[in-house]
């Protein structure tokens, strides 16, 4: 009778098993569009970390226009942001048609990335109970990042020849997001103004 209760203890033990280590995996997705506020924030952020140590061969109170290129339905507001710090630096923003320099903002990437890691018991649907069982998380962690790759090229706007290229501009942003034994969550980050859990 003792072993037989003792063998039935190891099928229960090795059909737990079974059950919860299906749940426990690594989920990596990206997201699009419509963007949240927390993402928006992670771009304009990103946006503005890479303009922290520019410098251009450009006189202050130099006239300038600018343009945008990119294949990001965003770069019109990139520009906005790159605009406003030419404004803090000291340059002037004119038109095109008035303006000595032209400066091409070049998008090479502008976008949010969002990564998951869990480990635990994923919700469980049954055919034979009406409710549901909820997730039980023993580690999540939700992440999304903001990134911006650009560059600046300054061009003479009369005859369209180049000045000066920037290297390369990067910036990114990101916020994490943990849950440990189903309970405790917190957030790491460096997003300025980031919103509480």
């Amino acid at each position: 009778m003792k072993r037989s209760f003792t063998h039935t203890c190891l099928k229960g033990l090795v059909l737990s098993l079974m059950i919860v280590w299906p749940g426990c995996s690594v989920v990596q997705e990206r997201t699009n569009s419509p963007m949240t506020s927390v993402e928006q924030l992670l771009l304009s952020q990103a946006v503005e970390r890479g303009l922290g140590d520019l410098t251009l061969p450009l006189p202050l109170g130099t006239a300038v226009a600018l343009k945008s290129y990119g294949f990001t339905p965003d770069r019109e507001f990139a520009r906005r942001i790159v605009e406003g710090w030419f404004l803090d630096q000291g340059y002037r923003i004119v038109p095109m048609n008035v303006a000595p320099v032209t400066v091409r903002i070049v998008i090479h990437a502008l976008g949010t990335e969002r990564g998951e890691s869990f480990f635990g018991i994923p919700p469980i649907r049954s055919f034979f109970f009406p409710a549901a069982l909820p997730e039980l998380a023993i580690y999540r962690m939700a992440g999304q990042r903001g990134i911006a790759r650009y560059q600046l090229e300054i061009a003479d706007t009369q005859t369209g020849g180049l000045i000066h290229r920037s290297p390369i501009i990067d910036g990114s942003v990101f916020m994490n997001q943990y849950t440990v034994l189903l309970w405790f969550t917190f957030q790491r980050t460096d997003l300025v103004g980031a919103p509480s859990l």
